[in-house]
């Protein structure tokens, strides 16, 4: 039996979408774009982190800690002489730990900002994967294949009704 004449040009039609499907993986370049945005986690955090280091907030902060430090340690200073001890080993002991307290609390600060810096990060990066995801539609092969489907599915259907009328009965 000849095939008919309109079905030649539906076949031809769905070759691109066909070479398309067998020619590769069209997820490749959307995992390649997923993967380049995680591993930029580490250096969008370590800038993010430059930039709140930078900030007047930082600053603000260490001033506050420096400011709080000295207040604290004039009013040891104050109350270790008020009770005779000021010059004593103890004296010496208590008004060494003032810098430790300082390194401490800035070194907490720090950390803080870090963690701020990172949350940040992964944010960015996860608006972005999902602005990448919404973007993926079917690729041009997918869109050719499926057009050259619906063309091809007309002539298909009547082949099949008309060498199988048990199976595929014709419509009406």
């Amino acid at each position: 039996m000849a095939l008919p004449a309109l079905l030649l040009p539906a076949l031809f039609s769905a070759i691109p979408g066909l070479a398309g499907l067998l020619g590769g993986d069209p997820n490749k370049k959307l995992r390649k774009q997923a993967n380049q945005l995680l591993g930029s986690q580490g250096q969008l955090t370590n800038q993010l982190y430059q930039q709140l280091i930078s900030s007047p907030a930082f600053s603000q902060a260490q001033g506050a800690i420096a400011g709080g430090a000295n207040q604290a340690s004039n009013q040891l200073a104050q109350n270790l002489g008020a009770r005779g001890i000021g010059t004593s080993g103890t004296g010496a002991i208590l008004s060494s730990l003032t810098p430790s307290l300082v390194g401490s609390q800035i070194g907490q600060l720090r950390a803080g900002v870090f963690g701020e810096a990172q949350n940040q990060a992964q944010n960015q990066i996860e608006q972005q994967l999902k602005l990448l995801l919404k973007t993926q539609g079917p690729s041009p092969a997918q869109q050719g294949f499926a057009e050259g489907l619906n063309a091809f599915a007309p002539y298909l259907k009547q082949y099949l009704s008309a060498k199988f009328p048990n199976v595929f009965p014709a419509s009406k």
